[in-house]
């Protein structure tokens, strides 16, 4: 069984997207009885390379200062450091040019707990730009809620 969930969300806040993934994990819990996976989509820093500039940001990201964010957001992941990362995901979004307004992100980490989810990432093919933006891939482990 699949369930796809997306949206270009515009018109809530980042607490009511981290909600939404709460209420994923709720009804997961409550109404299924298996092995669940959660593939979610996103990004680090998200500017895009601007008109006439792509050929040279092929694999590159827009501004040193968003890959200096994305790669001490990255640590942090791998820390499992989200009594830091949380908190600080609305800014990071604002400042860095977050894709989506990094509700996929919030609804993700929603979904593992929020703050209180203490795992560390593991990260699957390390940071890279591309056309601009900051990527990476990685594996968020499911963990028993607290409490």
């Amino acid at each position: 069984k699949v369930v796809s969930v997306s949206g270009w969300c515009v018109w809530h806040d980042l607490p009511t997207s981290v909600k939404f993934g709460q209420a994923v994990r709720k009804a997961i819990e409550e109404h299924y009885d298996g092995t669940v996976a959660i593939l979610a989509s996103g990004s680090l820093s998200h500017h895009f390379a601007e008109n006439g500039t792509a050929p040279q940001f092929m694999h590159k990201v827009w501004d040193p200062f968003l890959e200096q964010v994305d790669r001490r957001v990255v640590e942090l992941w791998e820390r499992g450091d989200w009594q830091t990362f949380c908190p600080m995901l609305a800014m990071y979004n604002e400042k860095c040019w977050g894709e989506g307004g990094m509700h996929d992100t919030a609804m993700l980490l929603g979904a593992l707990g929020w703050t209180d989810y203490d795992q560390p990432v593991e990260v699957v093919t390390p940071y890279f730009g591309s056309s601009g933006t900051g990527q990476i891939n990685a594996i968020f482990p499911v963990a028993p809620l607290k409490g």
